[in-house]
């Protein structure tokens, strides 16, 4: 396994020049490519291993990208040949329209807000919850209605409390900021992680210059000018490409729905249909898959867990992952 802190700015990654600290999703998919290749030209042992792309949340955008980028690189016979298999997206943010809008029917699904609210607002909104036209009064209400049914949930997973960020408990989320940088600033672990002197004044967890929120602008660091990451997913399954996504049911930043929808998009026919998977015979959440030709796509849900799975659910998430590499691998033989 291969952890990259990218874009230059993220974690431990920095960059020598003004103009190397500046990026994009379009520039960071090609950076990520590059650097596969340097990767495999220095370590050839590991050239006919499966390669698997992984990523989550925001990289939901990229992964497809990086993906197609190293299928076509393949195929233009550029070397290092890489011997791509396929990626995962866990709790991917997909299209910056569909994946933000889905949070309407999300919130009425879990109760959240009633059905008068969420009848009123597609009526009144025509479908657009995120760019309401400011003119539409009728909208715009319904809109702080749900704001006001919602604003007190952690969307992260609104089964968890809201933490007091400045001084939160040991169990809260945003205790790690504090735990992660007391660790990650210590100079043993550093010199551990063969961190190079000098290179960062001081480790935090977000770098919030580059950190998207929706309907954020570009920046003078970066870029967020992939919108949609859909139409590679597209492209992928003219390309024998495994592709796992994985969502928890209970997050409410970029919910299951909007992945489901664009999903259906696809227009793949189903290989698996919707069913649970267990794990010490308890239901650990739900799967199905698609397949066309050589492709497949396994789309799955873990039950309980919110944006950062392998936080919520660990061994759910591991076991998920596992069973499919294995899956994966033993269709390719």
């Amino acid at each position: 396994m291969i952890f990259v802190d990218l874009p230059a700015g993220v974690g431990f990654s920095y960059a020598k020049t003004w103009e190397a600290s500046r990026s994009s999703d379009s520039i960071l998919a090609l950076q990520c490519y590059e650097f596969i290749q340097k990767w495999l030209v220095e370590h050839p042992r590991f050239l006919n291993n499966p390669f698997y792309m992984s990523g989550i949340s925001y990289y939901g955008l990229v992964i497809p990208a990086v993906t197609l980028e190293t299928y076509k690189g393949n195929q233009l016979g550029n070397q290092p040949q890489v011997n791509i298999k396929g990626c995962i997206c866990v709790s991917p943010l997909t299209d910056k329209f569909n994946d933000f809008n889905s949070r309407l029917e999300f919130a009425h699904q879990f109760a959240l807000i009633s059905d008068d609210i969420y009848e009123s607002t597609k009526e009144t909104c025509n479908g657009n919850y995120i760019n309401s036209d400011p003119d539409n009064i009728a909208c715009l209400y319904n809109l702080q209605r749900i704001e006001e049914c919602t604003s007190g949930l952690n969307i992260g997973n609104i089964l968890d409390p809201v933490c007091d960020a400045a001084n939160p408990a040991p169990t809260c989320f945003e205790a790690a900021d504090e735990y992660l940088g007391s660790w990650a600033n210590n100079n043993v672990v550093q010199k551990a992680l063969h961190v190079r002197e000098g290179t960062i004044e001081t480790w935090h967890k977000t770098n919030y210059s580059l950190q998207y929120d929706m309907n954020k602008e570009d920046t003078i660091y970066y870029s967020y000018d992939i919108f949609s990451g859909v139409d590679y997913h597209r492209q992928l399954v003219a390309r024998n490409s495994h592709v796992l996504i994985i969502n928890g049911d209970h997050d409410m930043n970029f919910p299951y729905i909007g992945t489901l929808k664009w999903i259906k998009s696809l227009d793949l026919p189903t290989k698996s249909p919707w069913k649970p998977w267990f794990v010490s015979n308890q239901v650990a959440g739900y799967q199905m898959t698609y397949a066309k030709n050589g492709y497949t796509l396994t789309y799955a849900t873990i039950k309980g867990a919110g944006h950062v799975v392998a936080l919520n659910k660990p061994e759910e998430a591991f076991l998920m992952v596992d069973d499919w590499l294995s899956t994966s691998y033993l269709s390719d033989i």
